[in-house]
């Protein structure tokens, strides 16, 4: 019998918030099939504005700035204040996502374009660290074949849709995949819309939710596991958020005695292939300079499996942000795996987990 067997949620536990039982009416209840072209979803910089962020990389670098150094007043330009202000409506108030185009990346150093993304970034939310190594800017690499139980960000795996841990994540394309590397979308409104409309009881059991797993990346003294369910979806003051990642979810369980059974499976299983429809999912892939900013609370984010280049320089590399946002959306309080909302650095440690003695488990 597990140790933490006393954390796994009762079968007869009541939801953490009422479930929504109407349909969203929202625009961040979207579906792929109303965007005609990527002109629909994309803020191009204009020259002037690419000319304000030349002009304070070139202040940033003849400052001998890092990035511990840079803050949103390095990008406080009066053409590119605007253009922020329309990111930040988009992704809270709006659709909830939004690709931003295109920096001139041949031009600038890593250190630069990470100084700058940083400080944009900063205008948004505050930067979180993303793993046990405080990268509060994530290098997006392959390193599988140094550490083959590396996470999702650092591997070339697919990745199912999913959300992270913070409140708005970032993407910065530096380079393309040799082939690979789609980029995929799903408003997880429309999934509860769905959800709602063709398989309405299993709702209460996402809005239960489940142990997640921390995959080794807790303070020393935490438990490995959340110690009370995480909801897939909550319902605060009338507004649907989402926290979901599968496989986080499965380990969670195992590791308290109560793993994945049928039913349990039928659900996140249906809750996966409606966030996958076509008429749903928004596929597109970044280009060098590209970024895309997104809500997790309300969009699902994914990946398709890609094929590297040999050579180190000329592999895919991305730079991501978490930004936390106070006050920014009601949320219940179980949907945070750490305290904090981002993962304490620890010394010595990788987000690396091995998660086959737990996952084989399945019930």
């Amino acid at each position: 019998m597990s140790s933490l067997q006393h954390l796994a949620p009762a079968a007869d536990q009541n939801p953490a918030t009422p479930v929504h039982r109407r349909p969203i009416d929202h625009p961040a209840a979207w579906k792929a099939s109303q965007f005609g072209s990527p002109a629909d979803y994309t803020i191009e910089l204009t020259p002037a504005q690419l000319d304000d962020i030349d002009g304070a990389i070139r202040g940033m670098r003849a400052a001998g700035l890092s990035l511990e150094d840079v803050d949103q007043s390095h990008l406080a330009l009066p053409r590119l204040l605007p253009v922020i202000d329309e990111i930040r409506r988009e992704l809270i108030e709006g659709r909830g996502f939004v690709v931003v185009g295109r920096l001139p990346v041949e031009r600038y150093s890593k250190e630069e374009l990470g100084m700058a993304y940083w400080s944009l970034g900063s205008h948004l939310g505050r930067g979180l660290s993303q793993s046990v190594m405080g990268d509060r800017l994530g290098h997006v690499r392959d390193v599988s074949r140094e550490d083959p139980n590396a996470r999702a960000y650092r591997n070339r795996q697919e990745l199912s849709p999913h959300t992270d841990l913070s409140d708005l994540v970032g993407l910065l394309c530096l380079r393309r995949a040799k082939s690979g590397g789609v980029s995929r979308l799903t408003s997880a409104l429309a999934v509860h819309n769905a959800i709602l409309a063709e398989r309405p009881h299993y709702l209460d059991r996402l809005y239960r939710g489940y142990v997640y797993h921390r995959r080794g990346e807790e303070r020393p003294g935490d438990l490995p596991v959340t110690p009370h369910p995480v909801p897939v979806f909550c319902n605060v003051d009338g507004a649907v958020s989402v926290r979901y990642v599968r496989t986080y979810i499965e380990a969670g369980m195992a590791a308290v005695g109560a793993p994945i059974g049928d039913f349990d499976r039928e659900v996140l299983q249906f809750f996966e292939d409606v966030s996958k429809r076509p008429d749903l999912m928004l596929e597109f892939t970044l280009d060098p300079g590209q970024l895309y900013l997104l809500n997790n609370y309300t969009v699902l984010h994914a990946r398709s499996e890609f094929e590297d280049h040999e050579e180190d320089d000329r592999r895919r590399h991305l730079l991501r942000l978490w930004l936390e946002v106070p006050g920014m959306r009601p949320v219940h309080r179980h949907v945070h795996l750490f305290d904090g909302n981002g993962i304490a650095p620890v010394a010595g440690r990788t987000p690396s987990f091995d998660w086959r003695h737990l996952t084989d488990r399945r019930g």
